[in-house]
């Protein structure tokens, strides 16, 4: 498989039913790829409540006991370097929850102290994963649950159904909380790194972004390519038309680079009529394509006045040790003003890609 072909696996910039933003997927590895003293603390309490039940009242409690070790151990691991880091967590989650209502319901059903414990599974879940995951594994935890109790004694259930609606009602309204919460942090989350004009990403989440892309390059030998462009006399159109025209404009470019570019291909505005984009698993010469795409395309809008709207690209692209982001942003700015100082409305290229040794 080619080097563009791993990136394309691997790149964390793709969108799912489990994580259909960005947004929910940074927080998703930020969260669950390193956990935090609060994950941790839970996890502990939960770990010895496990070991006293095992140890005091039912064998079962073994069960999520291993599962939450496992979990803890390579959960991490797999959401950092996975293609689908949501699929890992959804994974992972679902391993200890499903563990803890088999135990729970074969352990004593309604009675068993773990009831009380299926709850906190949700709670770990919406720390990290998304609303479709959370819910998700809260009905597979409760059916497994329902169904594991049946299996140990279904005459209890059906004879005394009460406490199995009280404790699939605690699960529901947990879960219907959880996810209230984790969608009110994913949305100030995107509002803090979302440009509110134009709905590109914004530079303030720019630095992680870039080297998660780095690390992954370094262990696939992929390259990174940066292209910096920005519009030519915009200045002009804010001063003849107004600024409200201008920001039309920004947002009609902001339309036609997104259209234009692929899924794993990441733009960013810098400010003002300054864009970046990020082309992970591109050389630099692949870049001045996407560079070249990008013109024609622009090329196609019309200012207020009906003039031609143009923009002048700068390209910078490497390999191995030499991915830098300051050193192929400084590349990338420098074939920028080559390319306005030629005439504008055109594309320029920093060199050629230097090679790792």
């Amino acid at each position: 498989m080619s080097a563009l072909g791993r990136i394309r696996r691997r790149s964390p910039g793709g969108r799912s039913r489990l994580a259909p933003s960005a947004v929910v997927r940074r927080r998703l590895i930020e969260r669950a790829g390193t956990p935090d003293r609060t994950m941790l603390l839970v996890a502990g309490l939960v770990a010895a409540v496990l070991a006293a039940t095992a140890i005091f009242r039912y064998a079962w409690a073994l069960l999520p006991l291993a599962a939450l070790a496992v979990a803890m151990a390579l959960g991490p691991l797999a959401i950092r370097t996975g293609a689908h880091p949501e699929r890992a967590e959804l994974i992972t989650g679902l391993c200890v929850t499903t563990a803890m209502a088999v135990a729970a319901g074969l352990g004593g059903g309604t009675s068993s102290p773990l009831v009380f414990l299926l709850p906190i599974g949700v709670v770990m879940n919406a720390l990290r994963a998304g609303p479709a995951s959370i819910v998700l594994c809260s009905v597979v935890t409760a059916v497994v649950f329902l169904a594991a109790s049946l299996l140990d004694d279904a005459g209890a259930v059906t004879s005394e159904p009460l406490p199995m609606l009280a404790v699939l009602a605690m699960q529901t309204g947990v879960t219907i909380g959880a996810v209230a919460l984790a969608g009110a942090e994913i949305s100030h989350r995107g509002a803090s790194i979302v440009d509110p004009l134009t709905g590109l990403l914004n530079r303030h989440g720019l630095p992680d972004r870039f080297e998660e892309l780095r690390q992954q390059a370094l262990v696939t030998a992929a390259p990174i390519t940066l292209v910096l462009f920005d519009l030519d006399h915009f200045k002009l159109v804010n001063d003849r038309h107004g600024h409200d025209v201008g920001d039309r404009l920004l947002r009609d470019v902001a339309k036609v680079v997104r259209r234009t570019l692929r899924t794993f291909e990441l733009v960013y505005r810098m400010g003002g009529e300054e864009f970046l984009i990020l082309l992970p698993g591109l050389a630099e010469w692949e870049g001045e394509n996407v560079a070249q795409q990008l013109r024609l395309a622009i090329n196609g809008l019309e200012s207020a006045d009906g003039a031609e709207v143009t923009a002048s690209f700068g390209v910078s692209g490497a390999v191995g040790e030499e991915i830098d982001f300051e050193r192929l942003y400084r590349r990338a700015d420098q074939a920028l003003y080559e390319a306005k100082r030629a005439g504008r409305d055109r594309v320029r290229l920093s060199g050629a890609v230097t090679p790792a040794s």
